[in-house]
This record gives structure tokens, C-alpha cells and sequence, in this order.
């Protein structure tokens, strides 16, 4: 317990530092507004589309996971359009972020016929820990936002997809519920705990690389401006 409260404390702090740094660089927020849409495009979108993709879902279910992909999607749009005011071309997603996700579903695998419900469950608990995740990143860009720069337009955009993915973690985690039988409980509990170790796992390496990112393009962004003035 101890070491994942180190793991988070770090991952934020990295990440708290890179988002100041980024503040007045157009680079640097446009490589952390791309990995954002990696995830609204990539691993959010692909846990709640494997979810509606399963075998006799719930038309209660069905509907929720339709409303949260219009919303990933939307938050694509708006980060997509922030992007494009900044002059930013688009990149593919790091190897890394695809190992995450493929370590996710080798974690969760045993669990596929673990509950009553399916593997419907084993999905939902994923797409929620990512959803949690999302929370974390945009509260706490939100927080460097209305310390720092309250007037940036970005604030707003922030603001509006971390209501959406408060809502969304909330969804899904009762989902779950709502779809597990009492005495699988202690299942579901050891998943949980293998999709948060898998998630802490990357969470250290991927805020240093996070880092370095925003570092090397808020660097350049300076050198420009300096060479403008000194000409």
C-alpha cells in the first residue's frame, strides 16, 4: 500500500511539473493534448467498445456504453480542434502505451470466466479503472490550469471532459456491481487489484517519458522565441 501511494505521489508530482512547464510552449501542449486523444481515441474507446461488442448485453448496459463512446468521441472533437489552432500534426501512439494495454488483458485473462455475467465484467472493470485514471490526469491539469493560467481557453475544454469522465468512472464502477453476484465478490476484488498493479506499473516510466516530452518541446519553444528577439 505504501509503495503505491509513493507510485502516485510521484507520477504526480512528474507530471504537475511538466504540466507548469508546458504553460506558455504551444509544443509542449500539443504533445500533452495528443496523448490525450490516445487515450480518448485508444484505450478508453477500445475497453467500452470491446464492452458493447460482447455477448448478450444488457440493453440498461447497452445504452450507458453508447452514451460514454458519443462522449469519448466528443472529447476527440475538442482536442482534435485545440490541436489543429495549434499547427499540431498527429502522432501514433508510443510502443509503451501499447504494452500497457496488452499487459492489461494478459492481467485479466484468468478472470474472463470468473463471474456469471461474462467477460462482460472483466471489461467493464478495465474500462473503469481507465476512466479513474482519466480523472486524476484532467483534475489535476485542471488544478495547474486555474493556478496558473485561469484565462487559458484550454481550462474550459479540461473542464468539460473531466465532468464527463467524473461521470463515466461512477458508470462504470456501478456497472460492475450492478453485474456481480455476491458470492463473486472476492474475484472481482482480486481483479481490481491486478488491473490497478498493471496500471501503477507504467505509471512511473510513462510520467519520466511524459516528462521529457514536454521538457524537450517547451525547450525548443524558448530557443525560437529567444532567436526571434535576438534578430
Amino acid at each position: 500500500m505504501l509503495l503505491a501511494q509513493l507510485q502516485r505521489r510521484a507520477v504526480d508530482s512528474i507530471k504537475r511539473h511538466a504540466l507548469v512547464m508546458s504553460l506558455r510552449s504551444p509544443r509542449a501542449q500539443a504533445a500533452i493534448l495528443t496523448e490525450y486523444l490516445w487515450g480518448e481515441e485508444g484505450a478508453e474507446s477500445s475497453a467500452l467498445q470491446n464492452t458493447a461488442a460482447a455477448e448478450a448485453v444488457p440493453p440498461w448496459l447497452g445504452k450507458l456504453v453508447a452514451r460514454q463512446l458519443a462522449d469519448e468521441a466528443r472529447h476527440a472533437q475538442l482536442l482534435r480542434a485545440r490541436l489543429a489552432e495549434l499547427g499540431a500534426p498527429g502522432r501514433p501512439p508510443p510502443a509503451l502505451a501499447k504494452a500497457k494495454l496488452w499487459w492489461l488483458e494478459r492481467a485479466c485473462a484468468p478472470y474472463r470466466g470468473a463471474f456469471a455475467a461474462g467477460p462482460i465484467v472483466v471489461m467493464l472493470a478495465v474500462a473503469a479503472q481507465l476512466e479513474a485514471t482519466g480523472v486524476r490526469v484532467f483534475g489535476r491539469h485542471l488544478a495547474v490550469l486555474e493556478e496558473h493560467a485561469a484565462g487559458d481557453p484550454l481550462a474550459a475544454i479540461v473542464r468539460s471532459i473531466l465532468a464527463d469522465e467524473q461521470r463515466h468512472a461512477r458508470s462504470c464502477a456501478a456497472a460492475v456491481e450492478k453485474l456481480v453476484h455476491p458470492d463473486e465478490q472476492a474475484a472481482l476484488a482480486e481483479l481490481r487489484a491486478r488491473i490497478a498493479r498493471v496500471d501503477r506499473a507504467f505509471g512511473v516510466t510513462i510520467a519520466l517519458g511524459y516528462w521529457l516530452l514536454v521538457a524537450s518541446r517547451a525547450l525548443r519553444d524558448r530557443t525560437v522565441e529567444r532567436g526571434e528577439v535576438a534578430s
